[in-house]
């Protein structure tokens, strides 16, 4: 059986979880960078070295990947 890749095995800030709604979907503020004193805001599809899966479903991702594919 083949497995599908999906949101939920990709890393995206919009998936970690320190991450909180900013300017949704297509950004998020992350209290990890907030604590190392980094700029926080960041895009919620990238991701950096201290990222730890959500258990929690968030709709960020997805909502983020659909307004990447919009015309601007």
């Amino acid at each position: 059986m083949k497995k599908t890749k999906n949101a939920d095995s990709e890393k995206f800030c919009g998936n970690c979880t320190s991450h909180n709604a900013y300017e949704y979907p297509t950004r998020v503020f992350c209290t990890r960078r907030f604590l190392k004193n980094k700029n926080p805001i960041v895009q919620t599809l990238w991701h950096c070295e201290d990222w730890i899966k959500n258990a929690q479903e968030c709709y960020c991702v997805r909502d983020a990947k659909e307004k990447q594919k919009q015309p601007a």
